[in-house]
């Protein structure tokens, strides 16, 4: 079996190749314009945010500023509050460990006594 090409046949498979290749490249560039075009939407969306941020961090800077004494008092009170909040939580630690243990002395005391009780009926009988 032998397989023969004529020149006809060549230029045929030829054509179809260069075809090919040309539909490939076509392709590719559609391809590449839509993704440029994407990739320059989100940098003007980018530039959109930017600006936004820059506007609102120049509207809210002036009535945030604080004096020295300010921040000062500001950071006195949140350590206060720390300081109250770890005491609440010790104190209701403290509270419901109490609470447990005088919970468990009943309970020993009910079951003791009716253990008792059960005891003095065996004796009974």
């Amino acid at each position: 079996m032998e397989i023969t090409f004529s020149q006809d046949g060549l230029i045929g498979i030829c054509v179809l190749l260069v075809i090919v290749v040309i539909m490939y490249l076509i392709v590719r560039e559609i391809r590449l314009m839509r993704t440029n075009t994407r990739k320059l939407e989100l940098e003007l969306e980018r530039d959109k945010l930017n600006v936004l941020k820059q506007d609102t961090a120049a509207s809210i800077q002036p009535s945030l500023r604080l004096s020295a004494d300010q921040i000062s008092s500001l950071k006195e009170i949140e350590d206060s509050n720390v300081n109250l909040e770890t005491e609440i939580f010790m104190k209701q630690k403290t509270i419901d460990g109490r609470l447990r243990r005088l919970e468990n002395y009943i309970k020993r005391e009910k079951l003791d006594l009716m253990i008792d009780r059960i005891e003095s009926e065996e004796k009974k009988l």
